[in-house]
């Protein structure tokens, strides 16, 4: 028997209130109708139902026909179609579509029970089991489609379902493709899908347009489809094939959700000829607090030496680690930056692609700062380390300890009330303090004890004291005093001993000889390394400018910025300080020249020698023209810079012996089309006095306005052009109003990001012998972007140019992509390692794995 309450919901017009139909005594037309029949088989709850057009109840049979727009609802299920059926002995509800006078299908069948809903042709569905028979199902979980022969549904409320819904599929496919006749997809007999959770498939193939690809064949397979973060298989990226590793899997691995705020993938590839890559990365996140990324890469690679038996083995690594913190996570405390190291030349062996093959060096860098509240001074722990990829050579700091005191007025009487203060409240004093640890090593000793042995570490102390005062009105003067401490645990003597050494080649033959062996004698404990020096600067501003009231021309303007800077140090060779020894070279008198040395060893900051005595003073003088005009397209005054910036400079030693003043040395750049084009220029010039001597020209300390009336003689000198510009920019340039093209792609829009370069400099040198030289020091033009030539396909150019000065192509590559829909079709080419790849894939998203790839590196004799 069948409890049933229907609400009925008459909202056509033609519908009325009552209607019996004469063809048959035991069936009856309802529009408003409320039947309560009870039993002890009923089901627990009501279930509502309502139609558009008709309900036409059946005696006889207890069934409930349901036209037009029809749903029933039972607790959280609803079932809505076009027809619909109610057998109320069975508990069972019947939907399908109704066709029309076309013959078309109309009112597809829709079920939704909780989070679950799907479209089907047919449905059967047991009110009291729960669970139904559905032909033809179309659902969705995540981002893949599940197309259905015949299906059966159980749901979670249903009993032995384990408080999951259940949906076993017979001929089913498993599809990213949103067609309703699917591109492709995983075919198999039998399909069981637990809803935000897993898809369990048994042997399945996919098909590619209803085509078998054989190498895509399954025993079986399951896929995590949880819309949060669950365990679960990663499937390979990549099928790769490598002439000196073989065949192989790229990123298969495992995927482990630990929080909510970490996850971690374990990845590997694998080749069939023995090698093996492995990667341990993962991201974290605490919101308001922190995010960031890590990897850690091994990579065992085996290369087979041509015609020969043996291997050669290469066992690089890489760390990478990213993190950031939020500005707001706290007042004093702040942790960033970044560590990019490897070893094995990594990025050149793993990769193709000329951003890694170019890129010559890796830097890391991480910060703590602490500012101590109510203080002015903070705590700064850094790490640093740069690598040439080139040589090999590693330079760490690990760690860079620094106490630094922003600059305070510690003369100035704050309870005063005067507008002026008095002149020693305009002293400020600074101090800071760094320890440090830093080695230098090549990448294959990163992890061995000798480059612990090779540690430098120091502590040092800088402290500065100036004030700044304003004299006859338009001059600034700013006097310093600057102290500098460093302490070291090393001190040495060096000593020469009176040894011959003849090193001789394997024949006998002598290639050099060695008149005296230099002896390093150490001494350990705690020396401290003073100096101080003092400076004194004068700076003002000069302004020149004609102006003019009429036409398009308004003035120019030109600022000069001079500046003078003299400072002074003793000579700290000398006592009382005696930081500094000699220590002879030769024991033959006639080559003997005495080397000077600091007598303390092993400074990470760089320190080898003191200042010696001098008394400086530092010129320099900064230019900047502008041009204004009025402009009558927009009635405005606008200014266009002339020289953006030109300087120059030298210096003159007071205590030099000779040649007090130094070359004069000037450097300068401007910039047109909005900055599309930039030139960059330098001179440096000499206000001494050269002659010849043989075939070799020197310098006469003679000004050479004494002796030729002449200002200087130019000693080296460079112009440079860089143009660096996009397609889009440049068209923006040249074209004033964009082009109408009746809906299709306009040429703006699809070279918008395509990138055009040119680099071009010129130098001039004086030689040694007095001649002039000019070369080019470099000239090359490179390309870079994506052009979408069509809706679907695009291409992209990556550092494809030409290289005039070695008359060689730069490190090019270029692919074209076509968009099929739901795949990608990827063709990359990379000339210079003389490589390629091939994919046909999945577009992203959780079948990506399927691809057609064809990786090759093409070698000269292959």
């Amino acid at each position: 028997m069948f409890y049933l309450l229907s609400v009925i919901s008459a909202q056509d017009s033609r519908v009325k209130p009552l209607q019996i139909d004469s063809s048959s005594a035991d069936s009856l037309i309802l529009r408003d109708f409320k039947l309560f029949s009870v039993s002890k088989d009923s089901i627990e709850e009501p279930v509502d139902y309502q139609a558009k057009d008709s309900i036409v109840f059946d005696y006889n049979n207890k069934w409930i026909h349901l036209y037009g727009e029809a749903s029933v609802k039972y607790q959280t299920m609803t079932l809505k179609a076009d027809y619909i059926r109610i057998d109320m002995n069975s508990s069972i509800a019947y939907a399908e579509p109704l066709t029309d006078s076309l013959g078309q299908k109309t009112g597809i069948p829709k079920f939704a029970d909780g989070s679950q809903s799907f479209d089907a042709q047919k449905i059967r569905y047991n009110f009291k089991s729960r669970k139904g028979i559905i032909t033809q199902i179309v659902t969705k979980e995540t981002d893949i489609y599940i197309h259905g022969e015949t299906t059966k549904f159980i749901s979670k409320q249903s009993a032995g379902s384990n408080g999951d819904d259940i949906i076993y599929n017979k001929n089913g496919i498993f599809t990213t493709c949103d067609s309703p006749e699917p591109h492709f997809g995983i075919y198999s007999n039998k399909q069981k899908i637990i809803p935000n959770k897993l898809i369990i498939i048994g042997p399945s193939i996919v098909k590619i347009k209803g085509i078998p690809t054989p190498p895509f064949m399954l025993p079986f397979g399951f896929f995590p489809i949880s819309k949060d973060r669950s365990s679960g298989l990663i499937f390979p990226r990549n099928y790769d094939y490598d002439p000196r590793y073989g065949f192989g899997l790229r990123e298969i691995g495992y995927y482990f959700p630990i929080n909510d705020f970490l996850d971690l993938k374990l990845l590997t590839d694998i080749w069939f000829k023995g090698s093996l890559r492995i990667l341990t990365s993962g991201n974290y996140n605490k919101k308001y607090k922190y995010n960031g990324s890590f990897s850690l890469e091994y990579s065992n690679l085996k290369e087979r030496i041509p015609n020969d038996y043996r291997t050669i083995t290469k066992m690089p690594l890489r760390l990478t680690w990213r993190h950031a913190q939020a500005q707001t996570a706290h007042p004093y405390r702040s942790f960033s930056g970044d560590v990019n190291i490897s070893t094995g030349s990594f990025d050149r062996v793993v990769f193709q692609d000329a951003r890694n093959r170019l890129n010559s060096q890796l830097r890391s860098n991480l910060t703590y700062n602490y500012q101590f509240p109510n203080s002015p001074f903070s705590l700064i722990a850094t790490f640093n380390h740069d690598q040439n990829l080139n040589t090999g050579i590693i330079n760490m700091t690990l760690p860079q300890l620094d106490v630094r005191m922003r600059p305070i007025t510690p003369f100035k009487n704050n309870k005063k009330i005067s507008a002026e203060p008095n002149w020693y409240e305009r002293i400020n004093l600074n101090y800071n303090s760094s320890l440090s640890n830093r080695f230098s090593t090549l990448d294959t000793n990163l992890f061995k004890q000798s480059t612990l042995d090779t540690m430098q570490y120091g502590v040092k102390h800088t402290a500065n004291m100036d004030a700044s005062f304003r004299i006859l009105k338009y001059f600034s003067l700013t006097p310093g005093l600057n102290y500098y401490e460093e302490w070291f645990n090393k001190k040495r003597e060096l000593t020469l001993l009176d040894t011959l050494i003849i090193r001789k080649d394997a024949n006998g033959n002598t290639i050099d000889t060695i008149f005296g062996l230099e002896q390093n004698k150490v001494q350990r404990g705690f020396y401290a390394y003073r100096n101080i020096s003092a400076n004194l600067n004068l700076s003002t501003q000069i302004y020149g400018q004609v102006l003019s009231k009429k036409g398009w021309f308004r003035g120019i303007r030109h600022v000069i910025a001079p500046s003078l800077n003299a400072s002074f140090a003793p000579d700290y060779s000398k006592a009382p300080f005696n930081y500094t020894k000699y220590v002879d070279t030769d024991t033959r008198a006639e080559k003997n020249i005495p080397k000077k040395y600091l007598i303390y060893q092993g400074s990470p900051f760089g320190t080898s020698n003191p200042p010696a005595e001098n008394f400086q003073i530092n010129y320099s003088v900064n230019n900047r023209v502008e041009l204004k005009y009025y402009s009558k397209k927009d009635s405005s005054f606008k200014k266009i810079p002339i020289i953006e910036n030109f300087s120059f400079g030298g210096n003159y030693n007071v205590f030099a012996d000779s040649f007090k003043l130094s070359n004069i040395s000037g450097v300068g750049r401007n910039s047109i089309f909005k900055g599309l084009t930039t030139f960059t220029y330098s001179i440096t010039v000499d206000p001494y006095q050269r002659i010849l001597v043989g075939n070799t020209e020197v310098r006469k300390n003679a000004y050479l306005l004494n002796t030729d009336k002449k200002l200087f003689n130019v000693v080296s000198a460079s112009f440079g052009i860089v143009n660096s510009a996009t397609v889009g920019q440049i068209f923006r340039l040249l074209v004033k109003q964009k082009p109408v093209a009746d809906g299709l792609p306009s040429l703006e829009s699809m070279l918008e990001t395509f990138s055009l370069n040119h680099n071009m400099q010129y130098s001039f040198v004086r030689q040694t012998n007095g001649r002039d030289t000019i070369k080019l020091d470099y000239n090359s033009i490179s390309t870079s972007g994506n052009i979408p030539i069509t809706k679907n396909w695009s291409a992209r150019i990556g550092q494809i140019g030409y290289d005039f000065l070695r008359k060689a192509p730069t490190y090019p590559d270029f692919g074209l992509v076509r968009n099929l829909h739901c795949w990608t079709m990827e063709f990359q080419y990379y000339p210079q390692s003389r490589a390629f790849s091939f994919f046909i894939g999945v577009r992203p998203g959780s079948l990506d794995f399927i691809k057609i790839p064809n990786n090759q590196n093409i070698t000269g004799g292959r």
